[in-house]
């Protein structure tokens, strides 16, 4: 175990004439380019289904007989992919000549400041598609004849023709949603990205190390 690589790493260190330094940063450098790589193939693969998803709604909206929610939701969704474009050409703003710790460092702060921007637009989002995807049920139940009977004979107050409190509880729920929408937000993220996240703070944690040792 002394030829490990942590050993070896901190040879490198102590020694500047040893070559074997520069050979495991080349390694650190591919384990970061990796990472990174597959962050942005994720991301851009999410951008991709989340466009597949919109226009998909977009049909099935209109084929429940709300196509103009399915407009409004469709515009949502590709403004969340539009913000994403956009964050993701900033990443092209971090200093490349930077070492491979300095990069990884302000890659990780991107990703952070990117998270939190993401978060304060997301939770707007999701409870304006909640309240937009109760369209459909509103329209069946204003179309329906035996429902619509229904309704206008239970005695209570109607707005848009369905009863007050429905109205009430539906945005009770949204405004619980935007309250907890970046806690929504970041569990989402981290569905999809915990690994990548994982990987990253435990090489950046192990690189510390080994230059505080």
């Amino acid at each position: 175990m002394g030829r490990s690589i942590e050993t070896i790493w901190k040879k490198g260190f102590l020694d500047s004439d040893s070559l074997v330094a520069p050979k495991i940063n080349d390694l650190y450098n591919q384990k970061s380019k990796t990472i990174i790589d597959k962050f942005k193939r994720m991301m851009k693969v999410n951008i991709y289904v989340i466009m597949v998803v919109a226009f998909l709604n977009w049909g099935l909206y209109a084929a429940l007989g709300t196509p103009y929610t399915g407009v409004f939701i469709l515009f949502l969704f590709m403004g969340v992919c539009w913000i994403s474009i956009k964050q993701g050409r900033t990443m092209k703003n971090i200093d490349a000549s930077l070492s491979n710790y300095d990069y990884l460092k302000s890659f990780n702060s991107w990703l952070e400041m990117a998270i939190s921007n993401n978060t304060k637009v997301m939770r707007f989002f999701y409870p304006l598609v909640f309240l937009a995807s109760l369209m459909p049920i509103v329209h069946a139940l204003k179309t329906g004849e035996v429902t619509n009977v229904a309704i206008l004979n239970s005695g209570f107050h109607l707005v848009y023709g369905i009863p007050t409190f429905t109205w009430i509880i539906a945005l009770v729920i949204a405004v619980l949603i935007y309250v907890f929408g970046g806690k929504i937000y970041k569990w989402d993220v981290n569905l999809a990205y915990s690994r990548i996240f994982r990987k990253l703070e435990n090489m950046i944690a192990e690189m510390e190390e080994l230059r505080n040792e």
